[in-house]
């Protein structure tokens, strides 16, 4: 059976990453302790990066330091914000085009901050609970590599707590020759080319908003590609060097490829776009959509679109699953997909279900 498996934030968050709500109140926690940015650069870079990002953020702000963290706005908004302003030439409290970009910079640097942490370190969880979400990404993994012939994992996450357990089991070979990504791709290790696969793939992972795993020339566009782990820490390191620059020029540091989360984000990069599109094209041919930890925000445009019109164009209608914890997105995903099978216990019962 052709299946796309759509993961959302939920899907992170039950593997131990934090949601979107909490992010703004890290960063803010992690200011006051002096840890955030702590090994993405050397000490006098994360100490000037901590004291710019909180002086934005208060200027922005005037009541930040003192609103409770429920108080606080989504980091989206903050973003929202910046890039409004940008797309419309304007100034903020902040300042105006550079400021506005400096800090832009800074919220994408502190999101990723939180990223690569260990998830489970920042939170003090006990033995047992890091135990079951490293064995819920293996499952999720394990339900996926079953299928993988046939599925295609399409995510709007950043991180890579699932594909990473199905590059491992695969091995750096099979991974390198037969991954399709939705766009060519250079090895972060020798920087060569990799195509993609002419014919059936053995994994299909399409990252809507790009991975930590994946860093972007401004130069000629091609994106480097690492399947063991994360790259993005290299992007902030001041030194220049191999791993951080494209085989095109020495010169410029290669950057996050990542889209910032924001009500106004707007996709341009040649890369992404295809992955859109190839995202868009398998949903509408597939027999089955499993979509997890996605609540189909309403201000979530891009993606309802996405999912609207892969529906809407499909040959035949796929069998629709949504997993979430909690029935808050039932009557949106009803509305859409009238007879779609709602399961509002979590990503454990799904995996004990299907086997």
């Amino acid at each position: 059976m052709r299946t796309a498996l759509f993961t959302g934030a939920g899907a992170s968050r039950a593997l131990g990453y934090p949601l979107t709500n909490q992010l703004l109140p890290m960063v803010r926690a992690q200011l006051l302790d002096h840890t955030l940015f702590e090994g993405l650069s050397d000490g006098r870079k994360a100490a000037a990066d901590r004291t710019a990002l909180q002086e934005f953020l208060r200027t922005l702000y005037p009541g930040f330091d003192d609103s409770p963290d429920a108080s606080l706005p989504l980091i989206t908004d903050a973003f929202s914000l910046v890039e409004y302003a940008l797309a419309n030439g304007e100034s903020l409290s902040v300042g105006g085009h550079d400021a506005l970009q400096r800090f832009r910079a800074l919220l994408k640097q502190a999101i990723t901050c939180l990223i690569l942490k260990d998830p489970r370190s920042t939170r003090g969880v006990d033995a047992d609970v890091a135990r079951a979400e490293r064995e819920l990404a293996d499952g999720i993994s394990g339900w996926f590599s079953q299928r993988s012939d046939t599925a295609a994992l399409i995510s709007t996450n950043y991180d890579i707590s699932i594909e990473s357990a199905l590059y491992r089991q695969l091995g750096e070979s099979e991974v390198t020759k037969r991954i399709d990504l939705g766009f060519d791709w250079r090895h972060v290790g020798d920087g060569r080319e990799r195509n993609r696969p002419s014919q059936d793939p053995r994994l299909r992972v399409y990252k809507l908003h790009g991975s930590v795993n994946q860093l972007r020339c401004s130069s000629c566009g091609y994106v480097y590609f690492n399947p063991f782990g994360s790259i993005s820490s290299l992007a902030f390191r001041e030194e220049l060097f191999d791993a951080n620059t494209c085989h095109c020029r020495q010169d410029v540091r290669l950057e996050l490829h990542i889209v910032a989360p924001s009500h106004v984000r707007e996709v341009r990069d040649a890369n992404l776009l295809s992955v859109w599109r190839t995202a868009l094209e398998w949903m509408r041919t597939s027999d089955r959509w499993v979509l997890v930890g996605y609540s189909l925000p309403s201000e979530d445009l891009a993606i309802r679109s996405l999912l609207m019109r892969a529906y809407a164009t499909a040959e035949r209608k796929p069998e629709v699953t949504v997993v979430q914890r909690g029935t808050e997105s039932r009557a949106r995903y009803e509305l859409i997909f009238p007879k779609c099978d709602f399961r509002d216990d979590g990503l454990e019962a799904f995996l004990a279900r299907e086997g």
